[in-house]
């Protein structure tokens, strides 16, 4: 039985012998998914390019004076005010059907758009993210036994990359399933899949069925332990929200990441010593 008192001790220890490499590794682990994020934000968020009328541009020709289109940046209450004119004095010439497959149509176009994002920030999660995050935890593992070296973060892109990918997509399809029914059951599948990043570091090649058992194996009757386990890190997160990220960086993430990965070693040696 552990306690949250060993695994920290454990995590402490840790940090003493391996600490500028820790960092480092917590660093990369920020650039890495942050760039994910943002990414995912940028793409989900591009400002428009709004095509409207100046009464003021104008042209001659040979007859006259012409109004000309022009294109004009426009962003945030500018956009919406221009997109709203434009559907307005469009729908004024619509009848009632063809109002409704315009709407319907428009819904579709965003839904394509909103999805076709996504898929693009998943390919990057599912085959950049999900690796590196296998390294760090064989890093994080190795730092809590011993010692460790930062090309360990590389290991998930160089050890059965296609296993690892095809694993950690099967366990995100499952916990996005679950959280599709309530947030809840998506939370006790997060928890109960939480060791497989863990069993990949040191078993890449192990297939997900086996992965995906021997975690929820592994989980078994310590899912909401590891849950009050993680909420104890709040005043710990607190505190690196008012240094602007500094204890963040520099103790708070390599504490908690060191403490994730001791719960996964302590978990190990209990199932070694069931003889499982």
């Amino acid at each position: 039985m552990w306690t949250r008192k060993e695994l920290k001790q454990r995590a402490k220890d840790a940090l003493a012998r391996n600490y500028w490499k820790i960092v480092l590794v917590v660093l990369l682990s920020i650039m890495i998914y942050g760039s994910i994020s943002s990414s995912a934000s940028t793409g989900s968020s591009q400002s428009s390019v709004v095509i409207t009328r100046n009464a003021d541009a104008q042209v001659e020709y040979a007859d006259g004076v012409e109004p000309i289109t022009e294109i004009v940046p426009q962003t945030g209450e500018g956009i919406v005010n221009g997109v709203m004119e434009t559907l307005a004095d469009s729908m004024q010439e619509m009848s009632d059907v063809q109002i409704i497959v315009y709407g319907v149509t428009i819904a579709v176009v965003i839904l394509l758009v909103v999805l076709a994002v996504w898929a693009v920030v998943y390919a990057c999660i599912a085959l950049l993210e999900n690796p590196f995050s296998v390294g760090v935890c064989r890093f994080m593992v190795k730092s809590v036994e011993d010692k460790a070296e930062v090309k360990e973060v590389a290991y998930g892109f160089d050890h059965s990359y296609k296993n690892i990918v095809k694993t950690m997509f099967q366990m995100d399809l499952r916990v996005f399933g679950w959280a599709c029914l309530f947030i809840i059951p998506g939370i006790y599948k997060k928890y109960q899949y939480r060791m497989v990043p863990y069993i990949l570091a040191k078993q890449p090649d192990m297939p997900y069925k086996e992965a995906l058992r021997l975690s929820s194996d592994m989980m078994h009757g310590e899912k909401w332990r590891a849950f009050i386990l993680d909420l104890s890190f709040i005043p710990w997160h607190l505190l690196g929200i008012i240094t602007c990220g500094v204890v963040e960086l520099f103790y708070v993430g390599p504490y908690k990441y060191l403490t994730q990965a001791a719960l996964y070693c302590r978990l190990s040696e209990r199932q070694a010593d069931d003889g499982i």
